[in-house]
């Protein structure tokens, strides 16, 4: 009912003089009506009965609302009211009335007269009442509701008025409604659905013409059949939703019965189950059409008629088997079926749910390889801190595998059940606390909580005692949770490591995190032993690096710069017993003095701390406190010195404190002025001009002063410029807070001119020094450029006639002559890249120089068989000469002087035209460098002079610098550090270079170089060497090549990673009657040697950089094995890297020999000989 409805209420007493004449007439009157007459007084919005009976108050309750509503709307309209409703009986049922009612000429009340209705009219109505939820009466032409009557389900819903048009009194719209069927079906009494898109409900309606009273009209029967539409679309969903997940369900559904037979015969196969296997529905069907195991790999059929016969017959409602079918495609896939049975049915019918396994069996496969792989890593990359490491099945407390560096071996002391084996590790921690706490990490239980809760790494540090040793360890035990392959198995993964020294360093570390210190030092008092961890630069009696505790205390007692008064004190609190004593309560500190080399005073304190006093470990740090000392006596004095005047505004008085220079260095009060405002002008008038007097004035203003400090409450600074009679200096103005409360700000001024004169002198150091780094920049960028074209012109030699040589493959002559200049090209290509890598190692100064015997005959031997030849093909005159040498032998690195020599001499040869000369003259000069051993130093000069082209006086100022090429010679090949890197190598051998040069005319370049003479007897036994071998060398000389004997008889294992190279070697070897064995790493180079006969292999050719095992690791495999030659074979090293320390390695792994890539056939044919010579001696 609508709040502004009228509603019924109690009536009011009778008037005491209503008995009257027309009364009675009126009385007489409603007598004699069929039915009875209702009068209401109308009190605001209550109904008052006034005349008895009230039949508003006997209506029924479904009807109530709506007779209200429309009794209120014709009170309001004053409109007839005409209205069947239902009333009750004095039995309690139900019964038809007609009410027509109006309001009375006075307002205030309202006459309803009501008459009961035929038993015709009742029947009508209650068949329309329980055949429709509501029928309505509605205007042809206008749509005016000419009669509603709803049923209970409509009830309670606001509805309009009778005379007003059907979709405002329905539906509160100002327009026919979108929805109804009136103009879209006919009149037929056809039911059909209207739906009403604002509600969302569902009406099942029909509607016929009628004529009422006199106008053409539809009564319309609507029924709402919301719940019956919903359920039904429901349905439809449910079974559109059914088919669509049977049909893409990954795998596939199969029904089947099972025969009496035992057959067992498909009555549904899903479309998934056919695209699983490769088929159509189709060919699926034709396969299992009587036999639904018809597509079982062989070797599973068994198996599955087994289990499938065994579930059938079983009590489980549920089962699984995993087998093979066949695929359309060829092959078999891997399925896991998952089995359905209704056991309470007489009919044996499974449901089949089948998946495919295939790539989860293939994961499972990945995971087992996976947990092989880590527990092989485990055991192969233990540290050589590790103790104890293996592994166990915590689920089964089974110990699998222990491997013990310590000796004790737990497994025997404590057993293979796992429980028992942590419980009894767990004895062999010290601490009590950390006892607990261990057993409740590692046994069991926890351990398979913890791997519950993904906290798969348990991680553990504590002090341990092991049966045998003196003291104790710190341990890290370290236990990774991991699945166990196939199984629910929890695994888990051990490794216990010694930390000890890493927790003593972490532990001194930790107490040195805000201190500073001269030096610290880690002290064990039960060993008397010290090691200096870390100590500061030019301080005063530093420790050796370690040693004697007490010995390093007592040489400090009586090393004379300690102060005798403190002697005493010093040796007392180091005693070993008193600090074992002292410590025990914590650490402790005491002071001295030292008077350093100039005779100051410098006080030291020692602060010593106990790191674990089981161990006797304790830290020691030292500390200058000189300056602390000083403070007090110099805080003034600093302030004078570093500052012009300090003043200090008290906030609370605005008065201001002034220090100046000459107040504190002749002891006179500070200046005082009870107003700051006034006086600090009188420190500001030499700054002030015309256009910056204001900005100036606001700056040390208070108000200015406190805002800059809410904005940087640690200070900030400021620059004046003042005019003095010195000329104009900038001072700078530093405010701060002097005290914690804030209530005093101090001024410091300082005279920054200098500083800034200094920053400007910085800055255009700066500046020159970033056009330094653009113009080297574009030196680099000139290098590049010719480098590209230095680099591409032998590559395009190469390329060239590589291909010249294919195109004429059977012209020798051709072939050979192309060859030749491959050969030339290609070494001219390793030269370039020889001197970038050479210049890179000399710039990050990563060259170490090599110590060996050099015979000064066989230096210049080599020279000039490697020069002359040079020299004749340029048509150019060589000579060599030795003068004044009195020591031919001596000890140097011969590669890096060759190079030196090779480098110069080749740019003799390489800038004189034909026709000239080129001479090298070696002569012995006094040394300047005093001797380190008995046999004294020798001084060589080397000269190299030339009638080549010469050099200007402007190349000869930067000729050394790298990538710097004289401008007449830039059509010559080469890279622009040739002579950077001479200089370089002379510079690290101590040596000096000099040249002299003129345009046209020739250059000049003398080298000084000293080395070490070797011993006399050395010396002869060198002599004697060199005699004997000129026979050989002459004629190796003669041929560098060698013939098809020098190798006869002999075999060679090659490890060589490159197929090309290994042919190449095994060719050239053969050329010299020699058989190889070729591996491609480490590992089989070394199972090829142990695999054969001692002595099989006259020597091993070993490539460094291989995959697998490298050339080091295989070298250090072969000389561990235990049989007669496997320390004697030579090994050469064979490989690209052809530096010094790369020599060096290569012998430090037991390699005999470094022979650099590319092979020369004449360096290995020298190396082999050597080697097998000293083999055989």
């Amino acid at each position: 009912m609508r709040e502004d409805s009228l509603s019924m209420n109690q009536p009011a007493p009778p008037e005491p003089e209503r008995t009257s004449c027309v009364e009675e007439t009126m009385q007489d009157v409603f007598n004699a009506v069929k039915g009875g007459i209702s009068v209401y007084h109308v009190a605001g919005k209550q109904l008052v009965p006034s005349f008895s009976p009230d039949v508003l108050g006997l209506i029924c309750d479904r009807d109530r609302d709506r007779v209200m509503e429309e009794v209120s709307a014709a009170y309001d309209s004053g409109e007839l009211l005409d209205r069947s409703c239902r009333i009750r009986q004095m039995n309690g049922d139900p019964v038809w009335i007609r009410l027509n009612g109006r309001r009375a000429a006075g307002k205030d009340k309202f006459c309803i007269v009501y008459t009961a209705m035929s038993a015709e009219d009742r029947l009508l109505l209650q068949i329309a009442e329980e055949t429709a939820d509501g029928i309505y009466v509605i205007d042809r032409e206008t749509y005016e509701l000419l009669y509603a009557n709803e049923s209970g389900r409509f009830r309670g819903k606001e509805r309009g008025r009778v005379g007003r048009a059907c979709y405002a009194a329905l539906y509160g719209r100002t327009s026919p409604c979108e929805f109804c069927t009136l103009t879209s079906h006919e009149p037929d009494g056809t039911s059909h659905i209207m739906e009403t898109g604002e509600t969302g409900r569902f009406y099942s309606t029909h509607f016929r013409e009628i004529d009422w009273n006199g106008r053409p009209a539809i009564v319309k029967y609507v029924r709402d059949v919301t719940e019956e539409v919903t359920n039904r679309r429901e349905r439809e969903r449910l079974e559109q939703y059914f088919q669509t997940v049977l049909k893409h369900l990954p795998g596939g559904i199969v029904v089947v019965h099972y025969e009496k037979d035992g057959t067992l015969k498909p009555e549904f196969i899903s479309e998934g189950f056919a695209d699983m296997t490769d088929m159509t529905l189709e060919d699926a069907w034709q396969l299992y059409e009587t036999d639904a195991l018809a597509g079982v790999h062989p070797d599973d059929r068994l198996r599955v008629n087994a289990q499938m016969e065994a579930y059938v017959g079983g009590n489980d409602r549920n089962g699984e088997i995993v087998y093979r079918l066949e695929k359309g495609s060829g092959g078999y896939v891997w399925i896991k079926n998952s089995l359905t049975m209704n056991r309470d049915s007489e009919e044996k019918r499974i449901y089949s749910v089948l998946r495919d396994m295939t790539g989860e069996l293939e994961e499972k496969e990945l995971i087992r390889k996976q947990y092989k792989d880590v527990i092989l890593q485990h055991y192969h990359t233990q540290d050589s801190n590790a103790l104890i490491v293996g592994h166990c099945n915590i689920t089964q407390n089974r110990i699998l595998e222990i491997i013990d560096y310590t000796g004790v071996n737990p497994l025997k002391l404590f057993g293979s059940v796992r429980e028992e084996f942590f419980t009894g590790m767990g004895t062999l921690i010290v601490d009590e606390e950390e006892r607990r706490k261990f057993y409740g990490i590692y046994l069991n239980e926890p351990s398979l909580a913890a791997f519950r809760r993904k906290d798969f790494e348990q991680c553990m540090e504590c002090f341990v005692q092991i049966p045998g040793e003196a003291t104790g360890r710190y341990v890290q035990i370290m236990m990774t949770l991991v699945d166990t392959p196939d199984s629910s198995d929890v695994t888990g993964i051990l490794a216990i490591t010694d930390i000890t020294d890493q927790t003593i360093n972490d532990r001194i570390l930790h107490r040195l995190t805000t201190a500073s210190y001269d030096f610290v030092v880690d002290i064990n008092l039960t060993a008397d032993y010290y090691r200096v961890l870390t100590q500061s630069d030019s301080i005063l009696c530093v420790p050796p690096p370690q040693g004697s505790y007490l010995e390093w205390t007592s040489w400090v007692q009586n090393s004379g710069v300690m102060a005798p008064r403190d002697r005493e004190r010093y040796k007392h609190n180091m005693n070993p017993e008193y600090v074992i004593k002292k410590l025990q309560s914590g650490p402790y500190s005491f002071t001295f003095s030292l008077v350093d080399q100039d005779g100051d005073i410098r006080t030291k304190s020692i602060t010593l701390s106990p790191i674990d006093l089981r161990l006797g470990r304790i830290c020691l740090t030292r500390t200058d406190i000189t300056d602390s000392v000083r403070e007090q006596q110099g805080m003034l004095r600093l302030i004078a010195y570093t500052f012009e005047l300090a003043g200090f505004i008290n906030l609370a008085s605005r008065s201001l404190t002034m220090y100046t220079r000459a107040t504190v260095l002749e002891n006179l009060p500070p200046v005082y002025s009870e107003c700051y405002e006034e006086a600090i002008l009188g420190f500001i008038d030499q700054c002030i001009t015309e256009e910056n007097e204001a900005e100036v004035r606001a700056r040390f203003r208070i108000h200015t002063i406190l805002e800059g400090l809410r904005e940087k409450p640690d200070g900030y600074d400021f620059l004046l410029s003042y005019h003095t009679d010195e000329g104009e200096r900038y001072k700078q103005i530093t405010v701060m807070w002097s005290d914690v409360n804030h209530s005093t700000v101090g001024l410091v001024r300082a005279d920054v001119t200098d500083t800034l004169t200094a920053e400007r002198k910085s800055k255009k150091a700066l500046e020159d020094a970033l056009a330094l780094a653009e113009e080297a920049n574009r030196a680099k960028s000139d290098f590049l450029s010719t480098m590209s074209h230095d680099i591409r012109t032998p590559m395009n030699a190469v390329m060239g006639m590589t291909a010249l040589a294919i195109a004429h493959i059977g012209d020798r002559e051709r072939v050979a002559d192309c060859l030749q200049k491959i050969s030339i090209s290609s070494r001219h290509l390793l030269s370039l890249i020889n001197d970038i890598l050479d210049m890179n190692k000399i710039e990050r100064s990563q060259i170490t120089l090599n110590r060996m015997k050099i015979s000064l005959n066989e230096l210049l031997a080599q020279m000039s068989a490697m020069m002359a030849p040079q020299a004749r093909a340029a048509g150019l005159q060589f000579a060599v000469h030795m003068e004044d040498v009195r020591h031919k032998h001596f000890c140097g690195d011969s590669l890096r002087l060759n190079q030196i020599l090779i480098n110069i001499l080749g740019n003799a040869v390489k800038y004189t035209p034909a026709g000239g000369s080129v001479e090298f003259r070696l002569t012995e000069i006094s040394p300047v460098e005093p001797s380190a051993n008995e046999a004294g130093r020798a001084r060589y000069l080397f000269t190299i002079s030339d009638t080549g082209v010469g050099m200007s006086e402007t190349f000869l100022a930067c000729m050394f610098e790298p990538f710097m090429r004289n401008e007449s010679t830039e059509r010559i090949e080469g890279t622009g550090l040739g002579l950077s890197i001479t200089k370089g190598l002379i510079d690290l051998m101590g040596g000096s270079i000099q040249a002299e040069s003129q345009v046209g005319r020739g250059s000049c370049f003398k080298i000084e170089l000293e080395f070490d003479c070797l011993e006399a007897e050395e010396e002869a036994a060198a002599a004697e060497a060199e005699r004997k071998a000129e026979p050989e060398t002459a004629r190796r000389n003669a041929f560098p090549l060698a013939d098809g004997n020098t190798f006869a008889g002999c075999l060679f294992l090659v490890a060589e990673d490159n197929a090309i190279n290994a042919e190449i070697l095994c060719e050239l070897l053969a050329m010299s009657g020699a058989r190889t064995v070729v591996t491609t790493d480490g590992r089989q180079a070394v199972r090829a040697f142990m695999e054969s006969e001692p002595y099989t292999y006259s020597a091993v050719l070993m490539d460094v950089q291989m995959p697998g095992m490298n050339g080091y690791d295989a070298t250090r495999a072969i000389r561990s094995m235990e049989r007669e030659d496997a320390a004697a074979i030579p090994i050469i090293a064979m490989t690209a890297n052809a530096f010094a320390e790369d020599i060096q390695a290569a012998a430090a792994a037991g390699m005999n020999a470094h022979v650099a890539k590319p092979v020369d056939m004449a360096v290995l044919r020298e190396t082999l000989l050597r080697a097998l010579k000293k083999k055989t001696v």
